[in-house]
């Protein structure tokens, strides 16, 4: 059941474009001012990234920023995927969901 919430809930993310697909989304430093920076460039204001591995610098960067939040894609769940209006994803990451919906 489970499973089958979560490959319908990104199927319809999908289908209404509300999921970005990065090779990499990775800091060089934990500064939450970079993170924001980087988001406000590519207009993200209510964003949710999921990474294959949980990125130090980037959750620590995240963690101040209310709209925003960084998980590992074994720690992904319904509820975070449709609270956030975007959800940007990693390659990796996408390999890791597609195992473990498999």
């Amino acid at each position: 059941m489970y499973r089958a919430a979560l490959k319908s809930i990104l199927s319809e993310l999908v289908r209404k474009n509300r999921i970005i697909i990065f090779d990499d989304f990775t800091l060089k430093t934990h500064k939450t001012k970079v993170l924001m920076k980087k988001l406000n460039d590519m207009n993200f204001k209510n964003v949710l990234i999921v990474t294959a591995k949980l990125n130090k610098n980037l959750f620590l960067a995240s963690r101040n920023l209310h709209n925003v939040d960084v998980c590992s894609s074994d720690k992904i769940n319904p509820i975070n995927l449709i609270t956030f209006n975007k959800i940007i994803l990693t390659i990796d990451a996408i390999k890791k969901i597609e195992e473990m919906l498999s």
